[in-house]
């Protein structure tokens, strides 16, 4: 059996690859027979091969702009909008033909003392990386002997992001980054003989969807936003780092949960109480209101939930922790701290405990006609607290069941689990 790592491209996020890589060193599962990336993720891949961790982490503790990029770049172009929207590639290489790009010699000076072809291949890890080759926009699938006389320019080429960076041109022709075809390359993997593949993007919105969920694929990407490919703050790059270790050592089921973290422990007892009010409240959510067949009615909190994964079906436990994180992210939790289930709970209850009261001031001094209006402008924390408050004195209800369906669908999912955790602990009758 033969086991695979494949590393997504996306510039600067590429820190989230370094931190789910130190998870898979500190389980014992970074035994890989093949290794394949596409753009930062070939650099990456390339530094695994090595088994040159050290120097990956050097990369990206220290990374700064000036140390890829001389002078200023131009981002007003969404890279991800390219590689997504394939069929703009033949107009945007003409419409750019002429473009020189950013001067990337820092980044080529990187590469340059990065990429150590003694050890690359001295390893018995095989290798491939993604291009596109610029004048007839085909892939170029860069196997470990091409890497032999040309190693540093197939690296640079398939991290030449055109047209931020220039066409990267060198004996063997003119290439840009392999992402314009495959930007996280799994299929590679498996051409090159993997039998299971450990996956990692560096997008929100994944590149293979299809791969999620199969058994030979473990396939990990952000939760947290990520912001531009180009980005070198260095509080972000960390919290990256940290998404990534925390993201992996969940996939490995060492930890638990969705976009948080938490320690594995028994869940609720509650659990099985709050699926079957969600399964009810979203039956009521598809009946509350009846639009003609080519309008939308309100999302389902399930499968708003479902969205936020990404996920076609989802789990009793995914529902839970994801309507957790989303009362967390309301919160302002620490994301890159790993909670027990009782820290985060006690957190929650902080903020909300308020609203449980009989004199929460649940309406402010208008007239009844203008409650609706006034409602629309609550915040999504806001319209929670409303709707716990409501649910313990029914007499305080601004707006009717059915209005409250319709603007407030998933608030009173998250709604549900407030009241859970408060009966749970005895604070609500």
């Amino acid at each position: 059996m033969k086991k695979a790592l494949a590393l997504a491209g996306g510039g600067t996020r590429g820190s989230y690859q370094n931190g789910a890589l130190r998870a898979l060193r500190e389980e014992g599962k970074d035994d890989f027979q093949i290794v394949t990336g596409t753009s930062i993720g070939a650099l990456n891949a390339a530094l695994v091969v090595q088994k040159d961790y050290d120097a990956m982490d050097e990369l990206w503790h220290t990374l700064t702009q000036d140390k890829i990029i001389n002078g200023a770049i131009s981002t007003d172009f969404n890279f991800e909008t390219m590689i997504n929207e394939r069929n703009l590639l033949g107009s945007f290489f003409k419409n750019y033909i002429r473009e020189q790009g950013a001067d990337i010699s820092p980044m080529i000076e990187r590469i340059h003392k990065l990429y150590n072809p003694k050890r690359f291949f001295a390893s018995d890890i095989d290798f491939g990386c993604m291009c596109i080759h610029h004048g007839t926009l085909n892939p170029v699938y860069v196997t470990k002997e091409m890497m032999r006389e040309h190693g540093e320019d197939w690296l640079i080429a398939t991290a030449s992001a055109f047209p931020a960076f220039p066409v990267h041109r060198f004996s063997e022709g003119d290439y840009v980054d392999g992402g314009y075809f495959d930007n996280l390359p799994i299929d590679y993997a498996f051409r090159l003989g993997a039998d299971e593949v450990i996956a990692v993007d560096l997008n929100n919105n994944p590149n293979h969807p299809e791969y999620i969920g199969r058994n030979c694929v473990t396939y990990v990407f952000p939760q947290i936003e990520t912001g531009n490919f180009l980005s070198f703050d260095r509080e972000k790059l960390d919290l990256l780092e940290s998404a990534g270790y925390n993201d992996m050592k969940k996939a490995l089921g060492v930890y638990t949960g969705v976009k948080y973290t938490f320690l594995k422990a028994p869940l609720p007892a509650y659990l099985p109480k709050l699926i079957k009010a969600l399964m009810m409240l979203d039956f009521r959510i598809r009946h509350s209101v009846r639009l003609p067949e080519n309008l939308a009615g309100p999302a389902e909190v399930i499968e708003k939930l479902r969205d936020q994964q990404k996920k076609k079906q989802l789990s009793d436990e995914e529902i839970f922790w994801g309507l957790m994180d989303n009362l967390m992210e309301l919160c302002g939790c620490d994301v890159a701290k790993v909670w027990t289930y009782e820290e985060a709970r006690n957190a929650i209850l902080a903020e909300f405990a308020p609203c449980a009261y009989e004199d929460y001031p649940y309406k402010p001094s208008i007239m009844p006609k203008d409650l609706y209006a006034y409602s629309r402008t609550l915040d999504t924390k806001g319209a929670v607290a409303k709707l716990v408050h409501g649910r313990v004195y029914p007499e305080h209800w601004l707006l009717t069941a059915q209005i409250r369906l319709t603007i407030y669908p998933f608030e009173l999912g998250l709604a549900e689990l407030v009241l859970l955790m408060m009966k749970d602990l005895g604070g609500v009758e």
